[in-house]
């Protein structure tokens, strides 16, 4: 059974982070004077709201948390957050779905890990206006899109996964963003996986305008992604940045 987690309305979070942003040190709470419930179902108690804190706290503190933390040691540790967020939530799509819940994640749960992994300077990270931008709210989708297929997700750079969630025609299906990552893991070496994820990523979408996905083996879906892929690399190849492929 899902579980109901408390909400910070976007005014509380404003007002909030704006004190943040100020200057004002964070500290993690179990709960928030002006939180707020979904109406129906079984609210989580302050207790579990603990048990988080501390679990991300202690996976922090694992990377160097408090003190600053190297590019690889940030991405370690938000695959590693990824699955203690996923286990410790057991949310519906729809409430997973509710940027309340995640902007009291990040405001009032865990604000101070909040801050050492992104700092004060970016909204998205603090307020759930975008999920796919949101601290915990990727970390909590990214765990739930790649389940069973963490090798998949590991191998992925957070500007990869910027292309392939961020663009909604195809963030907004699983099967697809696993099948796509998979093909681009799966690239020789000696390919730069930078151009290639950004061309193919462009090269799908325009697929999509004509074709729907959902009509696709999973076999069909793995095999189209393998093909864009090959397509990608043969004209990036072919076509060097400097040079204008005649088929464009």
């Amino acid at each position: 059974m899902s579980e109901l987690w408390p909400h910070l309305p976007a005014v509380v979070g404003a007002a909030v982070y704006a004190e943040v942003a100020a200057g004002r040190t964070p500290a993690p709470q179990d709960s928030h004077p002006d939180q707020t419930w979904a109406p129906v179902g079984g609210r989580v108690s302050a207790k579990q709201v603990r048990e988080l804190i501390n679990a991300i706290s202690t996976l922090a503190e694992e990377y160097g948390f408090p003190e600053p933390a190297g590019n690889d040691a940030r991405i370690s540790f938000d695959r590693d957050a990824a699955k203690v967020i996923r286990g410790q939530l057991d949310l519906s799509w729809a409430e997973a779905g509710n940027r309340d819940l995640w902007s009291f994640l990040a405001l009032v749960a865990l604000p101070h890990v909040t801050m050492w992994r992104f700092g004060a300077g970016n909204k998205e990270r603090w307020i759930a206006t975008d999920l796919t931008r949101h601290t915990w709210a990727r970390l909590w989708w990214q765990a739930v899109v790649f389940a069973g297929h963490e090798h998949v997700l590991a191998a992925l750079s957070e500007s990869d996964l910027n292309q392939l969630l961020e663009r909604r025609s195809i963030g907004g299906d699983p099967r697809l963003v696993r099948e796509m990552a998979r093909a681009v893991t799966e690239l020789s070496a000696t390919v730069s996986r930078r151009p290639v994820i950004r061309d193919v990523t462009a090269r799908l979408r325009r697929y999509l305008a004509f074709l729907d996905v959902r009509a696709l083996s999973d076999q069909q879906v793995r095999d189209l992604c393998r093909a864009l892929t090959n397509e990608t690399v043969t004209r990036l190849t072919t076509y060097p940045s400097h040079e204008e492929d005649p088929r464009t």
